[in-house]
């Protein structure tokens, strides 16, 4: 075959354009740590600490978000046990109210049914003193009719009923 090619030669590269390349190289990496390595890490390092402290703030946030959910779970366990008491003392007051206007309620109403019994009985007594009355007042017209005609007995028994029929008309 005809092909004879220098691999060698292929393989490495010119002296010159090596030396270079590699002046190039290094010529960059010195501008590049002169120029922005330092600023570089200043600023990487600025950030990690901007970041460590918004950490820290989150940590901190955390823990008194925690410590505050612990004193309102303790404040939501003393309002209910508050609550619980004031119902129990408005239940105790409630009865104790209960009870007393029952008292007064029976108080009153045992007071008007005495009252109402006396007066009961002052017209019971008086109606007796007025029928007492009336009797006697029908008595003595009756009386006097029969002393004004005395006849007889027949006739005094009619004029009695006639007199009775008066009173009661």
């Amino acid at each position: 075959m005809g092909l004879e090619i220098d691999i060698l030669t292929k393989l490495l590269p010119n002296p010159v354009t090596m030396i270079a390349q590699l002046g190039a190289t290094a010529l960059l990496l010195f501008g590049f740590r002169k120029l922005m390595w330092k600023p570089m890490t200043a600023y990487i390092a600025k950030r990690a600490e901007a970041e460590d402290a918004a950490l820290r703030n989150a940590k901190e946030a955390s823990e008194l978000a925690e410590m505050n959910l612990a004193r309102s779970e303790l404040t939501l366990t003393e309002a209910a046990h508050e609550a619980r008491t004031i119902i129990e003392k408005g239940k105790e007051e409630g009865l104790r109210v209960k009870d007393k206007l029952m008292t007064e309620a029976k108080q009153e109403a045992e007071a008007k049914l005495d009252a109402a019994q006396r007066e009961i009985k002052h017209q019971r007594d008086q109606l007796r003193l007025d029928i007492e009355t009336e009797i006697v007042d029908v008595a003595l017209v009756a009386a006097k009719k029969l002393l004004e005609s005395k006849v007889d007995e027949q006739h005094d028994r009619l004029a009695v009923q006639q007199i009775i029929k008066d009173v009661r008309n």
